[in-house]
């Protein structure tokens, strides 16, 4: 027990094993965060990193080369067998350059520019830490007026949102402008959805968090949908479509 013999912290500092007796046992020490964490979902697993204590997983395909697809409906991807790195962000669509109203958000884009390419369909996790508690799901999609834009911009980094909120956060590449809207039915079945085929890739974009989600510490059932400018629009047209029932619920 300690009594008159610890008084002061000189007289503590001057007895050595003193200051151990009188003091509480020491915390055990919390294990190290995983700065490269794995997760395996329905296609593979995925390697991301951790920044700010958060999981980060970008580039995360969710649907195969639309290329193959070209004005149709999208796929899911091939699965694939060995880890697959999720480190930084992937191609997005295809569209012209700065076209953002004359450098308005400049200071948005990644500079230097992401490639952009028809094999566009992926995604980017920001996550707590990829457990099985269930956190609310936020699916963004970025504005761009149906023409421009990703789920990449450095607008839409979501560490802090992840963080502050306890929430997964996900950002979406899908198609756009002529690749993604335009009408092509008269020209045959095959091109049926060629007006709607970037919304459809949204579409499947919300059926890949329902299906993988919860591997990343979400909860499938509890996703939110948002967006500004034209992604705003966007959350719109998903509230009108169909295929997208059930699979979103604010």
């Amino acid at each position: 027990a300690c009594d008159g013999a610890c008084v002061s912290s000189a007289s503590l500092a001057s007895v050595g094993g003193v200051l151990a007796a009188c003091s509480k046992p020491a915390e055990p020490t919390a294990p190290a965060a995983d700065a490269n964490p794995i997760v395996e979902t329905q296609y593979g697993k995925v390697k991301g990193f951790t920044e700010d204590g958060v999981n980060v997983f970008k580039g995360v395909r969710y649907g195969a080369d639309t290329a193959t697809t070209r004005f149709a409906a999208p796929k899911p991807p091939a699965p694939w067998t060995t880890t697959v790195d999720a480190l930084a962000y992937a191609a997005s669509a295809p569209q012209i350059g700065g076209g953002d109203g004359g450098g308005l958000f400049k200071s948005w884009r990644p500079d230097p520019p992401l490639p952009t390419s028809e094999d566009c369909l992926f995604l980017n996790v920001w996550t707590p830490k990829a457990d099985d508690k269930k956190r609310p799901v936020m699916v963004w999609y970025h504005g761009g007026g149906y023409t421009t834009g990703s789920g990449s911009s450095y607008a839409y980094d979501g560490v802090r949102l992840a963080k502050r909120g306890d929430v997964v956060v996900v950002t979406v590449n899908h198609r756009l402008n002529i690749f993604g809207y335009m009408n092509l039915a008269g020209f045959g079945g095959a091109f049926a959805d060629s007006g709607a085929a970037g919304v459809l890739d949204m579409v499947l974009s919300l059926q890949w968090v329902r299906d993988n989600v919860a591997k990343f510490g979400g909860d499938p059932g509890n996703v939110t949908i948002f967006g500004e400018s034209g992604g705003g629009a966007k959350v719109g047209a998903l509230m009108a479509t169909e295929a997208a029932r059930g699979l979103f619920h604010r």
